[in-house]
């Protein structure tokens, strides 16, 4: 097989649905994280201050699925399929896939990302052209570092002056890099 490695439009783990984002999930997004400073804390983006943002920004991240440069989904519930809890990217680069995630606040400390990302994990590295998964968190982020060892990662790397998280500082930040390799 020498097809590049695509996500899925559409699956299933054991609690969730993940799927492509749509144009039409603009309005979810934004009550649901877009506008809220702690889910954005870490991200590299500020919160969004109206809705119109997000909706650009939906409509965008479903048309860069097309190119396979990257693949933004959201997670839902597998009982409730129209409720947003989060979103995940995984954004192929040669023989490597990197992550990078969401959860809604009221969904914190429920599993969420941890199953969803192991999921992710365990697709990309069945395919035969994928050597190497990865994420990274600031220092801080303890939660997401929490979510990257359960999904099976090993941390790797301190990474000085990787991130740029203007929620937190106008300065890059230091950064874990977590992977997991076949």
């Amino acid at each position: 097989m020498n097809t590049a490695y695509r996500l899925p439009e559409e699956f299933c783990t054991d609690r969730f649905l993940v799927r492509r984002i749509r144009p039409s999930d603009g309005g979810a997004i934004f009550a649901g994280w877009a506008a809220d400073p702690e889910v954005t804390k870490y991200l590299t983006w500020r919160p969004h201050t109206d809705l119109s943002q997000t909706e650009e920004a939906a409509l965008r991240s479903h048309g860069e699925w097309e190119n396979g440069a990257t693949f933004p989904a959201v997670i839902c519930r597998r009982d409730a399929p129209g409720e947003l809890v989060g979103r995940i990217d995984a954004r192929p680069v040669g023989p490597r896939v990197s992550y990078g995630w969401l959860i809604r606040r009221d969904q914190w400390g429920q599993g969420v990302a941890s199953e969803v990302v192991h999921w992710m994990i365990e697709h990309a590295l069945s395919h035969p052209m994928i050597y190497r998964t990865e994420a990274a968190c600031d220092v801080m982020n303890t939660a997401s570092a929490r979510v990257m060892e359960k999904a099976g990662m090993t941390q790797e790397a301190l990474l000085r002056r990787y991130l740029l998280h203007p929620n937190l500082s106008s300065e890059p930040r230091d950064a874990f890099l977590y992977s997991k390799v076949r």
